[in-house]
């Protein structure tokens, strides 16, 4: 009877055991959607149902397991899709946002997969700041309108090392941007290191980024210097943010004609500098945000400029947006934007004009 009931409570011991073993899996996603007017340069106004602009839609899932010992497994899986038509935010792609599987404990945390590189404000591994509402809204007003930030690179792997008295680094590497079928030295590759303090009502974050194009017949390296910081006055927050962008592509702008793409988005490509400056405040029961920016730059590749072509830019662009919260997972809001583009980003559409738009956005 001793011995029966000796191996009951092991059995219960271990049946116990395995409970608190089980992995974790989450269901989540964002519903965001709203009516946009604008009126952007050398394009007529358009009133529009647009998709994502506060929180981009999306749907996942991420899970986790206790190894023991401190350590952990973790898992992410994220699609982006379009609310107005159902269609995938990119085609081909089922988790085109995040896939990720990683390890994490006292040492740190350790990820490979698919994920945005750490000046993207994209997933897991970024840690841009220094704005208050980064890219959110329209391209006229947010970061995207002076910034070149990364964007989501496939074969990445990533590690984030402990916090030591708010002090944290990151790094990261994709063996291959799009692929790596080819040989090492045909692949496109990033690299990436960070470092950021998070202390008090203060925070602060510097990234270092190098694209290195390899594989691309007529492109230099890519290297980027992004700075943030921000700090918490208790009555509002206040942001600022640098750039200085070395053999990069004009931010967010896309030309009509292919030959004008070569001669700014390719070989030396510009060099520029990028500022932002943005508040956040508590205001009628929600949060009021403002947010400007600033760049100016020149064009490397002199022997391809044709006539008529500038060789140096600048743009400049302000918004606002306003967020109420009706719960914890439902919030209206309103957004407005200005901006102005002059020389070499004054030839295609995008950074010159206003735009508005009202919505909704809703997190499970």
């Amino acid at each position: 009877m001793k011995n029966l009931h000796l191996l009951a409570i092991s059995v219960g011991m271990s049946i116990g055991s395995a409970a608190m073993a089980e992995p974790s899996v989450t269901l989540y996603g964002i519903f965001d959607g709203g009516v946009s007017v604008s009126k952007l340069q050398h394009q007529s106004a358009k009133v529009q149902m647009t998709n994502g602009n506060w929180l981009s839609n999306r749907w996942g899932l991420m899970g986790q397991e206790d190894l023991g010992g401190g350590n952990s497994v973790f898992f992410k899986l994220e699609q982006g899709f379009n609310l107005s038509n159902g269609s995938e935010a990119t085609a081909g792609k089922a988790f085109n946002r995040e896939t990720a599987l990683g390890l994490s404990g006292d040492w740190g945390k350790l990820g490979f997969g698919r994920f945005g590189g750490l000046s993207s404000d994209c997933g897991t591994f970024s840690i841009l700041g220094g704005a208050a509402y980064s890219t959110s809204f329209s391209t006229i007003g947010n970061m995207y309108g002076a910034f070149y930030l990364t964007e989501r690179y496939n074969n990445s792997v990533a590690y984030v090392t402990p916090e030591f008295g708010g002090l944290q680094g990151q790094l990261m590497y994709s063996n291959g941007t799009d692929t790596d079928e080819e040989k090492w030295s045909h692949n496109s590759h990033y690299y990436g290191a960070g470092l950021t303090y998070n202390k008090d009502r203060l925070s602060l974050d510097v990234i270092y980024e190098l694209l290195d194009h390899k594989g691309a017949a007529d492109q230099d390296k890519t290297r980027l210097l992004n700075l943030g910081a921000s700090y918490d006055f208790g009555a509002f927050k206040l942001f600022g943010a640098y750039e200085y962008a070395q053999h990069a592509a004009l931010p967010r702008i896309e030309f009509a004609e292919e030959k004008m793409s070569e001669a700014y988005n390719a070989g030396k490509a510009n060099n520029y500098h990028a500022f932002s400056l943005s508040t956040s405040v508590k205001a009628f029961g929600g949060d009021l945000m403002v947010q400007g920016q600033y760049v100016f730059g020149k064009n490397k590749n002199s022997g391809k400029l044709e006539e008529g072509w500038d060789k140096k830019f600048n743009a400049y662009s302000i918004g606002a947006g306003y967020l109420y919260n009706f719960s914890k997972r439902t919030l209206v809001y309103v957004q407005g934007a200005w901006g102005k583009a002059n020389k070499a980003l004054n030839l295609a559409p995008g950074l010159s004009g206003w735009n508005t738009s009202l919505g909704v956005m809703h997190r499970f």
